[in-house]
């Protein structure tokens, strides 16, 4: 059970068998300051570059969980633009109350998960927002939603411009855009 705890407290959104495990608790009825205070220690200064906003989605999907956990969003991210960074500050989509930019980094054999303000994806690159890297959390969901739906996700530029992209909702076993 130990082992079932760390992974939960390690993974989050990612264990689905560990819904009702003290790792996840937080989640329950929270409000997004407890989530911030969850990982406050890790932030870092927002950047302060506007990039470019040729920004280029694709593959965007959201394994959906219950509302005790939050659920994940991943997608790639292409930078259209061969000249500038592109600065992602956030999403936003009706479907959910909240959702925050974050990523999975390993230091000593160990995961860690942080809130990031933004993510610059540099010229002419790719970013794959996947399981264990960057992701997006997504809480507070809207009621009904069921996996197969798609949903509109806006992504917030530096620049201030605002991508709609079609992201679909799949199950909490789905690990990859194929995946049912």
């Amino acid at each position: 059970m130990k082992k079932l705890v760390l992974a939960g407290a390690v993974l989050g959104a990612t264990v689905v068998s560990l819904l009702g495990t003290p790792a996840l608790a937080h989640h329950q009825g929270s409000s997004h300051d407890g989530h911030h205070a969850m990982h406050a220690g890790a932030e870092r200064a927002p950047s302060t570059v506007k990039g470019s906003d040729k920004l280029r989605v694709q593959d965007c999907w959201i394994r959906l969980l219950p509302k005790v956990a939050p659920s994940g969003g991943f997608f790639v991210l292409h930078n259209e633009d061969k000249a500038e960074p592109v600065v992602l500050k956030g999403l936003h989509t009706d479907a959910f109350g909240m959702t925050m930019l974050h990523e999975t980094t390993e230091k000593n054999g160990m995961s860690a998960m942080a809130m990031v303000p933004d993510v610059t994806i540099e010229p002419g690159q790719t970013l794959s927002f996947k399981p264990g890297s960057y992701h997006a959390m997504l809480e507070k969901p809207e009621a009904g939603l069921k996996a197969g739906q798609e949903i509109t996700v806006n992504f917030e530029l530096g620049t201030g411009k605002k991508i709609p992209v079609q992201c679909v909702l799949k199950s909490p076993s789905a690990r990859t855009f194929s995946d049912q």
